[in-house]
């Protein structure tokens, strides 16, 4: 891993539940701009981070995939979406469709 994304880690863990506290906070009081501050937030951090350079979330942490992601997926694949379903997901503690296995198989 590339030492300036290790040091993005350690100071993401640092400050966890400075964090967490940041998260609870907005979910009482979000105010009207959440997702614009967000957006720009997201595209400020992505002009610094290359995730092809790291990936290291990829290795952690699986999208929620809805049904128009399976049925894109499998299209893909050529096969049937509940034989990708089968093959690839689960259904997780939040009755959400993850991947099996991290990393993912793709």
């Amino acid at each position: 891993m590339i030492p300036e994304y290790k040091k993005l880690i350690e100071t993401a863990k640092s400050r966890r539940k400075e964090n967490k506290a940041f998260l609870d906070k907005l979910k009482s009081s979000a105010p009207r701009d959440l997702d614009s501050i967000t957006h720009e937030l997201n595209d400020e951090a992505f002009e610094k981070i290359d995730c092809l350079q790291c990936a290291n979330c990829c290795m952690t942490t699986g999208p929620l995939l809805k049904n128009k992601d399976i049925e894109n997926l499998a299209a893909n694949l050529r096969i049937r979406p509940a034989d990708f379903t089968e093959k690839y997901l689960r259904i997780d503690e939040d009755n959400d469709y993850v991947f099996q296995k991290m990393p993912c198989p793709f």
